[in-house]
């Protein structure tokens, strides 16, 4: 039998079964039958291991807790007794922990830069004062001490190639839909006035999550059957008592909100149950060159999405066609241009391998298979 090379995955708020940690680099790398998968992360409960990759809960707290200041001893301790071969970090808190590993274990480290992290914290307004400037000395210098030790960069997005022309040598792996795409095409959504609207995901001040529900009333307002579904972790208590607020007595809209990362088995299940998925995303630094995962989740589940003005995301979305640009802010024109959207026809042209992570597997485990042989 042979011996199976144990792989790390380490994180501090994304769930044990996060979708780029587990359903893509995970799954991926269990179907080689190669490696033995450990994934660490946020889980408030036991997750039951599976055939070749095991569940270690890292953190369990609300994310401003003070034992998340223990979490690289935390780690610390649960990679050396695993002892794995590779290490991915996905998040700057853990490097120091990262590093350590390398250095003791001989561990080969790769870092899963997701976030810009130093750009959401100027942009995405979720601190301010000393609070904000600490945080961004504290990225850069965790970032900027580790660098000489990292063996290898993912890229969640194609534009960190210009915002970290520093760090190499990188593969940029985008957060495309892990699964198949649907086999059923959709030509036009079926008028009855009863249409169901989702917004899922991080629900937070810049992904324009209140502007999304105030376009949503205005189009309830002619079309009563429509609904709107809210499922997500809201990051600010102050934020989550907003949007309570803005859909307090309105029977149409449900909410899941926790404070804590929603499963994404939740997630999923809510496309699947939505006619159109609202992306109400500001277009600031922070977010105008990426792509998100909703827009490969839309493409890949056949469902149409309405999306901020942003000419890499219409570019995407125009072959098929996927969906529509809208200024969310322009509530005197929403009924309008709802109208204009359902005259379109949706998915005329089925997408391919383009929105799965299939099409960035292969890459993917090249990187992984040249750590573990040197």
């Amino acid at each position: 039998m042979i011996q199976q090379t144990k792989i790390a995955i380490a994180s501090v708020l994304k769930p044990l079964k996060d979708p780029r940690a587990y359903y893509r680099f995970g799954l991926s790398l269990r179907e080689t039958n190669k490696y033995q998968i450990n994934i660490i992360g946020f889980s408030t409960k036991n997750v039951p291991n599976e055939k070749n990759i095991k569940f270690s809960p890292l953190f369990c707290k609300i994310r401003n807790h003070y034992s998340r200041l223990f979490v690289n001893l935390k780690l610390l301790t649960l990679l050396f007794k695993d002892k794995p071969k590779v290490l991915i970090v996905t998040t700057f808190e853990l490097l120091p922990a990262g590093v350590l590993t390398k250095l003791l274990l001989k561990t080969k480290l790769i870092y899963d830069l997701q976030e810009n992290h130093v750009l959401n914290i100027q942009e995405n307004k979720t601190s301010s004062g000393f609070k904000k400037s600490f945080s961004r000395i504290l990225v850069n210098f965790f970032e900027f001490c580790s660098n000489p030790f990292i063996d290898h960069y993912f890229f969640a997005e194609a534009c960190y190639k210009k915002e970290f022309p520093q760090l190499y040598p990188y593969t940029v792996l985008e957060n495309r839909f892990f699964g198949k795409n649907s086999p059923i095409p959709t030509s036009k959504v079926v008028e009855n006035h009863q249409y169901k609207f989702l917004i899922s995901g991080t629900l937070t001040k810049v992904y324009g999550i209140l502007e999304g529900i105030q376009w949503f009333q205005m189009i309830n307002e002619q079309n009563p059957g429509t609904t709107l579904h809210i499922i997500g972790h809201a990051t600010l208590p102050d934020y989550k008592s907003q949007i309570a607020y803005i859909t307090k007595g309105h029977p149409t809209i449900t909410c899941e909100i926790s404070d804590y990362p929603v499963p994404y088995e939740a997630i999923l299940k809510a496309y699947q149950q939505a006619d159109f998925i609202l992306m109400p995303y500001f277009q600031i630094p922070s977010i105008q060159p990426k792509i998100p995962s909703k827009l490969y989740e839309s493409f890949a589940l056949l469902k149409p999405c309405l999306f901020s003005s942003n000419p890499k995301w219409k570019s995407l979305s125009d072959p098929y066609p996927g969906g529509m640009e809208v200024d969310f802010k322009d509530l005197a024109n929403a009924q309008e241009n709802f109208q204009s959207f359902l005259k379109q026809k949706h998915y005329l042209k089925l997408p391919g391998q383009e929105v799965l992570w299939k099409s960035q597997e292969e890459e993917f485990l090249k990187v992984i298979s040249r750590l573990v042989s040197v």
